[in-house]
């Protein structure tokens, strides 16, 4: 599966109930390893990891993953919807795996 049919299929879950609260399920945090392990792989990637997680620090992979939410929608070109998830997700993946090694 390609990396964006894998974010359409994450997207696709119900990961931010009604209440806004953002939950994610065991198979959402599997799809998004999947993702990450696919993002790492990028080249570019690479150059832009340690800014992304910068940006990402002191936020959780819920405030992560609702600011992702929120540059694709205001996204100015698909580019930047595409580059957004895909420097985005990986870092998810960090914060969840830290959360889960800490609890």
């Amino acid at each position: 599966m390609e990396i964006d049919e894998m974010i359409e299929e994450l997207l696709g879950m119900d990961i931010v109930k009604a209440d806004n609260r953002v939950a994610f399920s065991k198979e959402a945090r599997q799809l998004i390893h999947k993702i990450a392990e696919k993002c790492n792989a990028i080249p570019i990637m690479d150059e832009t990891r340690e800014r992304a997680k910068e940006y990402a620090r002191g936020l959780s992979a819920e405030q992560v993953y609702s600011d992702m939410l929120y540059k694709i929608v205001e996204a100015p070109t698909r580019l930047h919807m595409r580059l957004s998830t895909r420097m985005l997700i990986p870092i998810i993946d960090l914060k969840l795996l830290s959360m889960e090694t800490e609890g």
